[in-house]
This record gives structure tokens, C-alpha cells and sequence, in this order.
């Protein structure tokens, strides 16, 4: 008998067996079905055929609440197992769910290469129904089988229709599932990130540092407790672009507490941050320069009034209002006295240290904050070379511009040891040296006040 006669003999046979019979290949593609297959699974041969068995075959295992999948997986994990009948409830292509027993076989050639699976199926619906005692337990199981689709998918729906990510793991922090979202701010298909660690699909990096963060999955499994992320937390998707991140973990518990995994719930504030940012930038700096404005001016000094109360150094405000500004703006219009003023604040910021603050007070008024200086007397000298780089022409546009410095210092402990009076008196100090002549620098001194 030839091998072709004898494969039809073996299909025509397996075509009047009871059972259903599906044959998959090593990749778990349906290579073969039979007819009773065919009315259980209300798939027809030919469509079936080439399709993932997971597709056609749709149950879930009434003892681990496994699919087909998860049943040949864990036969080709423990090969010498023997094969056994387990109970699931069918759920695809049928008009209602079916209770069903199963069996999963391998198919290995001589030399033992898997060739692929056949699984064994058949209906018990009328087998359990004869059996009254169990009859009652097992359509609450049937119920609770449906009931648990329906849920599964009606949870499947909302969770893809949130805005926020969401993410499962085992006990292991092995990814479970992710929502749609989770897959767009990953850049992972559920498909390919399933079953792996999940700081390999949510990388996270600390912003300021670029150390990497754990996933505070593992933390909510192991302390049994809801753990939030960071709010400094930057994703690095799978392509390399970056987001900020919000996250919050939760544990997973079973029917009896037990902690089996947990769920993360992630959100995008990527646009959030740069907002509050820019917020924050509007509020504490000045927009033209750049520079530190009057509120972060006041708060720096008093930082630096409190170091140099416990270290016993000296603080000093160097008080600069430009000479002859007015007239270049009034001449040459606003658009050249605002390129001057940035070239002003440039120069400035050049002969300060970076410990020191440049702010730009209004106008054409700036401030200077030398903190932690060894005595008062060096701000004459820092005002000295601030007057010197002034006076030397700036070319702005083609234009060689020229202005002068008038500058009034008042440092702590000598005049004063609070903030707003260091500012005035810098101030006073200021329309002094103006009052003399300008384009100099002035030291408060007492009788200016009565003066």
C-alpha cells in the first residue's frame, strides 16, 4: 500500500471518529482537522488550516484557566509527560459555551524533532448532564466561564479606551498585558512584549541623572503595597524617543490575598512638564535676557545671606543702571536697544563667577549678586571691571554703539543684613555715582540716606 493510500485511509478514518481532532505544526499553525472538529469549532477545514491553533481552538482550562496555547506550551516544556484528559469550556465559533475534554500529544519523528501537536477534544455537555450530582456545580461553572469572557472583554474595551497606560505583570514582573495606549508610549506590540522583564519594556531613566529607575512594579509586589513613580521619571521608548512619565504600581492579589502580580498605570505629561517649565521660567527669568529677574534675584540673595551668616563671609549687591541707553533706544528704536541690552547682560555674565547671579532688575537696570565673597572690597573691584567692559563699544547690527556704567554697591554685614534693604541701599548707592559725574561706581555710606 503505497504512503498516499495510506494518509487517505487515515483521513477517512479520523473523518468518522466522535472525537475532534486538530493536528498543529511546531509553530502551532492548525495543519489538520477533522470533521467533528469542524462542527465543534464551527471552522471549516480549509479555512482553518495555516491559521495559529490559538485562533481556531479557544477554550479556557477549567483548572488553571489556561487557553490551548499555555496547554501545548507546558507539553513541550515537561517532554516525558503522559498525556492526560483536562476539562475547559469552548468558547469559539460556538452559540454557547461548551464544556469539552482535552488532550494534548506531541508528534516527534525517530530522532526525536518535535514535528508538531495533536490536541483531542470532545463535548461532555451530555455526559454531565446524566450526572446530577455534579450537574449543578458545573453549569455554575459554565455561568462563571461566560460571565468571565463577557467581563474579559468588556474590560478589554475600556482599558483600550482610557487615556492612561496600563500594564499587568506576573509575581515575576514578567509582562502580561498592555492596553493600546501602553503599546503607543512603549513602542511595544503586546505581542512581542509579552512574557519579558518588564524594565525592558518600561525603561526609565531619572531626568537629572540618566541612572536608570527601576519599574516600581516589583516594590508594589514585594512590599504588597500601591508604589508611585518618581516625578522625574523619563520613559525610553523602544525606538529611543523620550517621555515624561507619571506611574503609580499596584499588587495584583488572588481569591485568598495572596500577591500573584502586579498592574502599573502610567501617563504622559510630557507636555504638562514643558509647560510648567516654561511656566516656571516666565516667572523667574526675564524673557529678553535670559536673565534671573527680581523675584529670583530676592531669593538667591537670601540664600546667600544665610550662608554667609554661618560661615562669616560677605555679601554684596552691585546696583548698574546704563548711561546714555535712552538715547541709542530713542535714536536707533527698540529693536537695537533690545539687542543691546542682550549684549549688556552677555558681558556681564562674562566677568562674574558662576556662583554669582546677573539679573536684570527693569529697564536698563541689572543687578549683581556676588555671593560668599571674602570682603566687601572685592565688589569695587568686580564694579570696576563691569564699567571697563561697558565703556567698550558694542557693534550691534554695524552700528558701533557706546554706553557708560553708574553702579552703587552695598554689601553685608557692612550696611545692611536684610535683602530688600542691601537692594535699596545698592539703589541709593547708585544715583549717587550718577550724581557725580556717572560711569563709576559708588560704596553706600550712611550720611547717603539723609543726604
Amino acid at each position: 500500500m503505497t504512503r498516499k493510500k495510506r494518509i487517505e485511509q487515515l483521513e477517512h478514518a479520523l473523518a468518522l471518529v466522535r472525537d475532534a481532532v486538530i493536528a498543529s505544526d511546531s509553530c502551532d499553525q492548525v495543519t489538520y482537522m477533522n470533521v467533528a472538529a469542524e462542527v465543534l469549532t464551527h471552522w471549516r477545514s480549509q479555512d482553518a488550516v495555516g491559521q495559529p491553533i490559538s485562533k481556531v481552538l479557544s477554550f479556557v482550562d477549567t483548572d488553571t484557566g489556561g487557553s490551548i496555547n499555555e496547554a501545548i506550551d507546558t507539553l513541550k516544556a515537561e517532554k516525558d509527560q503522559a498525556p492526560g484528559f483536562h476539562h475547559a469550556v469552548l468558547l469559539s465559533g460556538a452559540d454557547s459555551p461548551l464544556i469539552i475534554e482535552y488532550s494534548v500529544s506531541e508528534i516527534r519523528d525517530a530522532q526525536g524533532t518535535l514535528w508538531g501537536t495533536i490536541t483531542i477534544f470532545q463535548s461532555i455537555m451530555r455526559r454531565r448532564s446524566s450526572e446530577l450530582a455534579l450537574q449543578q456545580s458545573e453549569n455554575t461553572l459554565l455561568v462563571n466561564a461566560a460571565a468571565l469572557f463577557e467581563e474579559k472583554e468588556r474590560a478589554q474595551v475600556t482599558l483600550n479606551s482610557i487615556g492612561d497606560a496600563v500594564v499587568s505583570t506576573d509575581f515575576r514582573g514578567r509582562v502580561i498585558y498592555l492596553n493600546k495606549i501602553a503599546e503607543d508610549m512603549t513602542g511595544w506590540a503586546q505581542s512581542d512584549a509579552a512574557g519579558r522583564p518588564l524594565d525592558e519594556v518600561l525603561s526609565l531613566v531619572d531626568s537629572s541623572t540618566r541612572e536608570p529607575v527601576p519599574c516600581p512594579a516589583m516594590r508594589a509586589i514585594i512590599e504588597d503595597q500601591t508604589v508611585s513613580l518618581g516625578t522625574a521619571s523619563i520613559l525610553i521608548r523602544k525606538d529611543g524617543t523620550e517621555l515624561a512619565i507619571e506611574d503609580l504600581a499596584s499588587p495584583i492579589h488572588d481569591t485568598v490575598g495572596g500577591v500573584i502580580g502586579a498592574v502599573m498605570v502610567a501617563h504622559d505629561v510630557t507636555a504638562a512638564r514643558e509647560q510648567a517649565e516654561k511656566l516656571a521660567r516666565l516667572a523667574l527669568y526675564d524673557n529678553l535676557t535670559g536673565l534671573p529677574n527680581r523675584a529670583l534675584l530676592i531669593d538667591r540673595l537670601s540664600h546667600a545671606l544665610e550662608n554667609a551668616c554661618r560661615n562669616g563671609t560677605s555679601v554684596s549687591v552691585v546696583f548698574l543702571d546704563l548711561d546714555g541707553f535712552k538715547s541709542v533706544n530713542d535714536t536707533h528704536g527698540h529693536a537695537v536697544g533690545d539687542q543691546l541690552l542682550q549684549a549688556v547682560a552677555s558681558r556681564l555674565l562674562s566677568c562674574v563667577r558662576r556662583s554669582d547671579t546677573v539679573c536684570r532688575y527693569g529697564g536698563d537696570e541689572f543687578v549683581i549678586l556676588l555671593a560668599d565673597i571674602a570682603h566687601s572690597s572685592d565688589a569695587t573691584l568686580c564694579a570696576d571691571k563691569i564699567v571697563a567692559l561697558i565703556n567698550a563699544s558694542f557693534d550691534i547690527g554695524g552700528r558701533q554703539l557706546q554706553l557708560g556704567a553708574s553702579i552703587g554697591i552695598a554689601s553685608y554685614p557692612d550696611h545692611a543684613r536684610e535683602a530688600g534693604l542691601l537692594i535699596k541701599y545698592a539703589d541709593i548707592a547708585m544715583y549717587q555715582a550718577k550724581f557725580s559725574g556717572r560711569n563709576r561706581h559708588q560704596v553706600f555710606a550712611d550720611r547717603m540716606i539723609s543726604a
